[in-house]
Order: C-alpha cells, then structure tokens, then sequence
C-alpha cells in the first residue's frame, strides 16, 4: 500500500514530510530521516525523487516499504536548504515531540540519513536525546568520542566516488577501539553498491538500496 505523506511545518526549523500508520499504538517510535546534498536545492517533495530511491520515504511513498516500518513508526522526513544543523534538529524534535497528533514516544527516537544526511544523523545523535542513528553514506562525522554510548548500524559502499567508504570506517574503528562493542556499533560495507536513479556518474553512492533493505525487520 502506497502512502499519501502529510507535512507539517516548524517556524522555527523544518517543514517535513510525514508518514503514519493507519491503525496506531498509543505511542510511535519515531524515525528521523535527514536527506541527502542532492535533494538539498529543490523542495519538500523532493525528498520522495527518483534519485532518492531506497530511502524510507520514498519506499513508503510507493508502497514498497516492510510492514515492520510502516505499521510501526511515525517517520518524518525534514527538508533543509542550508545543511544539518543540531541545534535546529534538536529544535525540530521538540517541536514533533510537542504535537499530540503525532503520539510520539520520547524514549524510542532514531534517526538516519544518507549521504550530508547521514553526516546529520551522526551529529544529530551526538545530543544524547536519540536511542540509535543509522547513517548511511555519511559524508562526515563528529569525533568519535561524542558517540560514545550510541547504538550505531552504519552502511557504505566500498565502491562510492562520492564518498569514500574510509569516512564510515574511520568512525566505526575509532569506536571499536574507544571500547564500543561490535553489537551495538556495526559497519555493513558494499563492494557493488549502484548508483543513484537518474544519477549515472554517482557509482556506489546509492548504497541506500541494500542498507535500508537489510533493515526491512525494524525494531523499535
């Protein structure tokens, strides 16, 4: 089943893309998605582009997302033009966690991001307020002992010519060796992953095909 996203808009920070389970529990937990540079000059909608194929909003979009996510969290998708910011993605949160439509549940908050996105979600946890962060592709990461403490599940291709699979890596081993342990900080690498829809000479950045497929039984 396909899903007609609602949005809704912070003054003070984003407008979103939101996806809700029809029948809901009395409390969501709530996946943050935070897009990628290439969606960063259009508008909302292009979130769900074809570029953007495999990442959750636009396989809930088209109906291609598992139950265990559609039937189980809230997922909101932010737009920003300027980059990610943590403070306004703290901002924004608040702001989520406020509306009493949403039902969100303050101890069951994850976020993920592809690409600038997943550089966000890695900053994005570093406020201690996220139960686990799924960066995908990240472009970049805060020091490693500002994540200490965070479940993380990170995902590159071996093979991206847009972000070298070392940025992922280097996080990943620099938490392993401040004492992390391999079942809560994970790194799954890509030797083939393609390349974005529409975007030919992106090779392997679009790694978020396989990663968010090998997360179709999410857990909240």
């Amino acid at each position: 089943m396909s899903f007609q996203p609602g949005t809704l808009k912070d003054p003070s920070s984003y407008e979103a893309m939101v996806f809700l389970p029809e029948v809901r529990p009395t409390k969501l937990p709530l996946l943050l998605y935070l897009h990628g540079a290439g969606e960063m000059r259009g508008e909302l909608h292009d979130i769900i582009s074809e570029g953007a194929t495999g990442t959750p909003p636009v396989e809930l979009s088209f109906g291609r997302a598992p139950k265990t996510l559609s039937e189980r969290f809230a997922v909101v998708a932010p737009h920003t033009s300027q980059g990610w910011n943590r403070e306004l993605i703290n901002r924004f949160v608040d702001f989520l966690l406020a509306d009493k439509s949403l039902q969100l549940d303050p101890t069951r908050l994850y976020v993920t991001g592809h690409s600038m996105g997943g550089a966000g979600a890695l900053v994005a946890a570093t406020s201690g307020r996220f139960a686990a962060a799924v960066p995908v592709a990240a472009s970049g990461a805060p020091p490693a002992r500002s994540l200490q403490g965070v479940p993380i599940w990170a995902f590159h291709g071996n093979n991206d010519v847009i972000v070298p699979s070392a940025v992922s890596k280097e996080l990943i081993e620099a938490l392993w060796n401040a004492g992390a342990k391999k079942d809560d900080v994970k790194l799954t690498l890509y030797d083939d992953a393609p390349a974005p829809p529409g975007w030919p000479d992106y090779f392997g950045h679009a790694s978020t095909i396989p990663a968010y497929a090998a997360c179709r039984h999410w857990r909240s």
